[in-house]
């Protein structure tokens, strides 16, 4: 079959907005589970950004290929417990086991950054949710949380992994 191109990590900025809209509102089911809104501008993302950053995430795109297309984003604060907040996959990119390669390019990166494990909140309340994906690469945990984004506040289970 076809080599599976390698995976790039970098930063998302404001010059990413666009293609930051294009992966989010590429997932309308998650956008709607999660956000309780199907679609995104570039200004939410900006906002979005800058939300982040201040408190003090870094935002990443992970492209196919150096400077290649962009077929996921991520926030991720690091720490001794790196948390990481989001990871969304272009539908296009989905099934084929690019999930499983961009978890483990951000978990080569935060324990590179010195990170001893990672915590993931995971909604679970909805028909298809992510939770088996994360249970299959190692996150364990039982502890439930409340997770508000945007207007929408969901039951949510906290994994974490040890790196």
């Amino acid at each position: 079959g076809e080599r599976a191109m390698e995976l790039f990590l970098r930063p998302a900025g404001r010059r990413d907005a666009a293609a930051l809209a294009a992966i989010y509102n590429s997932t309308p089911g998650f956008l709607a589970h999660q956000l309780g809104r199907e679609r995104v501008d570039e200004a939410f993302l900006l906002s979005e950004l800058e939300e982040m950053a201040g408190a003090g995430f870094a935002s990443f795109l992970i492209t196919q290929g150096e400077g290649g297309p962009a077929v996921a984003a991520a926030d991720v604060r690091g720490g001794e417990e790196a948390y990481l907040s989001l990871l969304i996959l272009h539908r296009s990119a989905q099934g084929r086991g690019m999930g499983r390669r961009c978890a483990a390019l951000l978990e080569d990166h935060l324990r590179a950054g010195g990170s001893r494990r990672v915590r993931i909140d995971v909604v679970d309340d909805h028909p298809g949710n992510p939770l088996p994906f994360w249970r299959r690469l190692g996150y364990e945990g039982s502890e439930r949380v409340a997770l508000t984004w945007g207007e929408k506040t969901s039951s949510a289970l906290v994994l974490r992994k040890e790196l």
